[in-house]
């Protein structure tokens, strides 16, 4: 029997663990749907943190893109599980530290998207927009990974002040529910400014992103007028000057074989073959150097300079690749975590949620799982856009069959 106050109507009881298994009912379908997102996570997350920070050629954007796979990995090892409890539990979750420790981590790592987004926003338009100026190295992204981190786990530590288990009255009076939850129904100043500043620094953040994509994407629109220009004068500087026309005339000239029914009659054969075999040795000592000197040499410099300038033709195309991969990475993650922020602040100030009917506490928990999702969706992306990390997993995984 239940230890919570029981109510009855004359023909049955109705209990919290009654409720509760109600809610875990509605819950269920995303509960199943974040655990899958939660192993594929887990899995893709530690190949891309492997092939990006130990198999390529690590640049401030990889760097990111290793960070970002980090915070998604604490987001499937920890925020999700504690997400998962809370769901088998959802009327009577008691564990107050549990609760501190899930929307703590839920705001550090939601912030810490933020700030590597942006980063890598910015090093993408520095990238485009500003090739000759000084871009972001190794050393700086260090340096902005560190503030990131420093940042975003302060203002994770303040939501242990206002989260927890919190005690809510149901429908049903005399029984009382047990959920994770911002604390006091009526919000405190402190917790306003806090979800305030949250609310602004998001709000801000997602605006500043979409304005440098836009910035972004009107100069990557302005390469391709001026690619196909690039590419004919490309095609025509390898046709021209292989070998000069004296020296290729010169190199005709001399004979292949010799007739010897042409041959004068005071001349043998043997004597001219060895005639023939003195002007061929003379021929490869002094012409071929020459050859070489006017012809080869020049040809190499030219080839040279053909491949150096494919390599700036194909330049743009790769910082193109990359610069619209991260953009779906961005607009991915803002279409998943808007409906999760939305429905934490709702929340939050209402404090509205025992009163919903089924079909809103549907709706309510679908947008409230979004954010859970997005820890998964990075690996799938980068397989799609990159060969190269397509590459390196094939690579691992022949290994693993040898």
């Amino acid at each position: 029997m239940s230890s919570y106050p029981n109510l009855t109507d004359g023909t049955e009881y109705i209990t919290i663990e009654e409720l509760n298994r109600q809610q875990v009912l509605i819950r269920l379908p995303f509960t199943i749907l974040i655990a899958l997102a939660m192993t594929t996570a887990f899995v893709g997350n530690i190949l891309t943190i492997y092939v990006y920070g130990f198999r390529l050629k690590l640049s401030p954007t990889y760097f990111f893109v290793v960070m970002l796979a980090c915070v998604d990995l604490i987001i499937c090892t920890c925020v999700t599980p504690a997400r998962i409890v809370q769901n088998i539990y959802p009327l009577m979750t008691t564990w107050d530290i549990l609760c501190k420790f899930h929307m703590s981590l839920t705001v550090f790592t939601g912030l810490c998207n933020y700030g590597f987004l942006l980063a890598i926003a910015t090093e993408r338009y520095r990238k485009v927009c500003q090739p000759l100026k000084t871009q972001i190295n190794m050393r700086a992204a260090k340096v902005i990974t560190a503030c990131i981190f420093i940042f975003c786990a302060t203002q994770g530590i303040m939501t242990l002040l206002y989260f927890g288990s919190v005690t809510k009255p149901t429908n049903y009076p005399g029984i009382y529910s047990y959920s994770c939850s911002a604390k006091n129904y009526k919000p405190n100043y402190y917790q306003l400014g806090f979800f305030a500043f949250y609310s602004l620094l998001a709000m801000v953040t997602f605006v500043i992103l979409f304005i440098l994509y836009i910035i972004i994407l009107r100069h990557m629109n302005g390469w391709e007028k001026t690619k196909c220009v690039e590419q004919q004068q490309n095609s025509n500087s390898i046709t021209n000057n292989l070998c000069p026309d004296n020296i290729q005339e010169k190199w005709l000239n001399v004979p292949e074989s010799i007739d010897s029914n042409r041959l004068p009659s005071n001349l043998s054969t043997e004597e001219v073959e060895l005639s023939n075999t003195k002007m061929s040795s003379k021929v490869s000592s002094d012409e071929i150097s020459k050859v070489y000197t006017k012809s080869i040499a020049p040809l190499r410099a030219k080839l040279r300079e053909a491949n150096n300038e494919r390599r700036a033709t194909e330049q743009p195309d790769r910082i193109k690749r990359t610069t619209i991969t991260m953009m779906m990475i961005t607009v991915t993650f803002i279409v998943t975590y808007l409906p999760t922020f939305g429905t934490m602040i709702l929340d939050a100030v209402l404090k509205s949620l025992n009163t919903m009917s089924t079909p809103s506490s549907f709706f309510y928990w679908f947008a409230r799982h979004c954010f859970y999702i997005s820890s998964c969706t990075n690996p799938i992306v980068y397989s799609c856009r990159n060969q190269n990390f397509m590459d390196e997993i094939k690579k691992i995984f022949r290994l693993k069959q040898k």
